[in-house]
């Protein structure tokens, strides 16, 4: 009888451990580094015009969100792709041209793109289209 309640109470903690694990290991998509030190990731950032705020799906299902964060952006310090070298951010702009970036970072109503080791451009909001991960 030990060893079976023994199991089970393993087996529950494996569960319930699961998720938290699938979050913290890598995976493709956006890496936010937050002001209080954390980090977050997700597939999708979007910004709501309205109030300025934006929203991270971190978990998606036939292209609709199914978990989601809403962040401030003067919480953020950097907003970065995975680490895999193949990876990449593409900020479409308005217009028809986009940007190909590894990180950016968020100035008020502009968008720094880290282009290369010491170049970034600055692109105000509402001259993006969408900002997607691309692998």
């Amino acid at each position: 009888m030990k060893i079976k309640t023994m199991l089970i109470s393993a087996l529950v903690g494996l569960t319930l451990a699961a998720p938290i694990i699938a979050q913290d290991t890598g995976g493709a998509g956006f890496v936010i580094s937050l002001k209080n030190g954390s980090t977050m990731r997700g597939r999708t950032l979007s910004r709501d015009e309205s109030t300025g705020k934006l929203r991270l799906a971190m978990t998606e299902a036939g292209g609709e969100a199914r978990s989601y964060a809403i962040l401030a952006p003067e919480d953020t310090t950097e907003i970065r792709s995975s680490a895999s070298d193949t990876d990449s951010i593409r900020i479409r702009l308005k217009g028809g041209s986009d940007l190909r970036c590894k990180e950016f970072a968020l100035n008020g109503d502009a968008v720094a793109v880290k282009l290369g080791s010491a170049t970034r451009v600055e692109v105000r909001w509402i001259d993006i289209e969408s900002i997607s991960f691309v692998q």
